[in-house]
């Protein structure tokens, strides 16, 4: 591209997005491959086929409706990976209502102050999923949530201490509610808000990000359509008619390997640190994955060299990477199997149908030269069409329409239903390269301001994921008295290395990056100082929490300014 070139990007202009309610595919497939398997639910010991999956839905359905659930009102659900929650999805589709989906990970009080302003009329919820347990405050919640007409247990057995309380409902006797009422033939919109996610939170307090039909059935479908029918989660399955697979509740590398060979799946979907577990978990070397055909690797930066060793080792011969956000119903670039190597690996690939890009100066929203850095701004099928529930500033900050598309500037003012476009500002800084492919380089939030050097995390991420030793990485700024900011880094020590000191690994750093981007402070995950957490903390799709991290490096620091304090005390009382 010309220097001077714009940054701004079209994708394809095919396929045309669709406009369907989700509920209407399932009556589709129902139609079509009413016998083939929809879910397969490895722990529960549990298939549904299309029919089953539709009948049941259509009976939940039937039952929100009996219990005041109507159109535009909203049903929560916390719940792992389990048949109950496709029920849930499809059954709230089919009437217009919408599926809150909440953290697993969350305490009561997050649960609280996130569903207050949604105020759902029921939550679906099980006593225990995977580690966390939540019967110690569900009888506060029905109490809490003023909005609740009642909380939906699924597998209240898996805890033989708890028992139904106040407003509480065992899930097979609610779902009897709906056996022997018909579901009413509903006018459900496309456009209706069918799925309310929260932001991850890998960046601060989750917003509630409220998702159409058009949003979700759109991103299913091109997801679908890029890596012709690879199994990535519900709205790519629903879209494409194939099975999902729920090796376990939650992540657990074993199962998903034993899952891989038992079911003899032919795509596997996951964030960067769970294809890094797979790949370690003890059963992974006596598996047959020769099934597999392909891949999606999504999340946060990976080491150099581990699109290469999953695709040989796992194997994955068409492993794809991505970039997406919540705001925007999932993935909107992808690279493909074709791309050279260094494509899939340094890049975040090409924009999909139905999207236009920019990138802009931060402040201004001044459109950049092509190749300069700045932050990406979308428009399309996928931006969020409810904004966020309940919170119009953080809406506003958001979602905007620019005026200046009016001008010739090479946009397109106008989106494919007739309106001026409303862009969606995503936070995450990047650029494109020389061949249109995306290029993140971090979360604006997360740049470092060292002595006034700005200092983009991943990079050094990447250098840190090449040292033999290291597994993981993660690179946050601290407080710095003198220089505002400074560097600090995460590490997990690779099985059956010893750990470098901090001042080899920093010595690793400075051979490939400037010095004001070498860490002054390591902390290692998992190590012997109990002060650090032992596993990372993740958000329920995996990604790294970097606030959290933050909190504990702001301990650590307390804790060293404390005692180094301390010892000039005992020093100065000495002399």
């Amino acid at each position: 591209m010309p220097p001077n070139q714009p940054s701004i990007l079209h994708g394809p202009s095919a396929p045309v997005p669709v406009s369907l309610p989700f509920g209407d595919l399932l009556a589709r497939h129902a139609r079509e491959r009413g016998s083939n398997p929809a879910v397969i639910s490895h722990h529960q010991d549990v298939t549904l086929t299309f029919q089953k999956l539709h009948e049941r839905s259509d009976m939940l359905a039937s039952a929100f409706l009996a219990s005041g659930v109507n159109k535009g009102e909203k049903v929560a659900i916390m719940l792992g990976s389990r048949t109950e929650y496709l029920e849930a999805f499809f059954a709230c589709a089919k009437i217009g209502a919408a599926l809150v989906l909440l953290n697993y990970a969350f305490v009561f009080e997050e649960i609280v102050s996130t569903l207050t302003p949604v105020e759902p009329k029921l939550l679906i919820l099980s006593p225990v999923v995977g580690r966390f347990k939540f019967t110690h405050f569900m009888d506060k919640l029905s109490t809490r949530l003023a909005s609740l007409q009642a909380l939906v247990i699924v597998n209240p057995e898996v805890d033989t201490s708890f028992h139904l309380g106040h407003k509480m409902v065992e899930y097979t006797s609610f779902l009897a509610r709906g056996q022997h009422n018909p579901l009413p033939k509903l006018n459900v919109s496309p456009h209706d808000i069918v799925n309310v996610q929260f932001t991850s939170g890998s960046t601060g307090i989750p917003k509630a990000a409220a998702l159409s039909h058009y949003n979700i059935m759109n991103c299913g479908r091109y997801i679908s359509k890029q890596i012709f029918g690879l199994i990535i989660g519900i709205c790519t399955s629903a879209w494409s008619g194939s099975a999902v697979v729920f090796p376990s509740d939650i992540f657990n590398a074993t199962a998903a390997v034993e899952c891989i060979e038992k079911y003899q799946c032919t795509g596997i979907y996951g964030v960067t640190t769970m294809f890094i577990e797979e790949m370690a978990a003890a059963n992974f070397s006596k598996t047959d994955r020769s099934s597999l055909k392909f891949g999606i690797m999504a999340g946060s930066a990976m080491p150099p060299d581990l699109l290469e060793r999953v695709i040989k080792t796992f194997p994955v011969p068409r492993l794809y990477t991505n970039w997406g956000m919540t705001e925007l119903s999932s993935i909107t670039t992808m690279t493909h199997h074709t791309d050279p190597m260094h494509k899939r690996i340094y890049t975040a690939g090409r924009l999909f149908p139905g999207f236009v890009a920019k990138i802009v100066e931060p402040n201004t929203g001044r459109v950049l030269p092509w190749g300069k850095k700045g932050e990406i701004v979308i428009s399309g099928y996928g931006v969020m069409q409810g904004g966020y529930l309940n919170n119009a500033e953080k809406t506003a900050e958001t979602l905007k329409q620019h005026v200046e598309d009016l001008q010739d500037n090479g946009v397109g003012a106008i989106d494919s239903q007739g309106n001026l476009r409303t862009w969606l500002h995503t936070g995450d800084e990047g650029f494109l390269d020389d061949d249109g492919y995306f290029v993140i380089t971090g979360r604006i939030k997360d740049i470092i301001i060292r002595g006034g050097e700005n200092i983009t995390p991943v990079e050094i991420e990447e250098r840190l994921f090449s040292h033999p030793a290291i597994v993981q990485a993660s690179v946050i700024g601290v407080p710095s008295p003198r220089l505002g900011e400074d560097v600090a880094a995460f590490v997990e020590l690779r099985s059956g290395h010893a750990a470098p000191t901090d001042a080899e690994l920093q010595d690793w750093v400075r051979q490939k990056l400037s010095r004001f981007k070498v860490p002054r402070y390591f902390w290692w995950i998992g190590g012997q100082d109990e002060r650090v957490p032992r596993a990372w903390p993740k958000t329920a799709s995996g990604k790294l929490r970097k606030p959290d991290l933050r909190v504990v490096a702001k301990g650590l620091l307390s804790t060293m300014i404390s005692q180094r304090n301390a010892q000039s005390v005992v020093i100065q009382a000495r002399l």
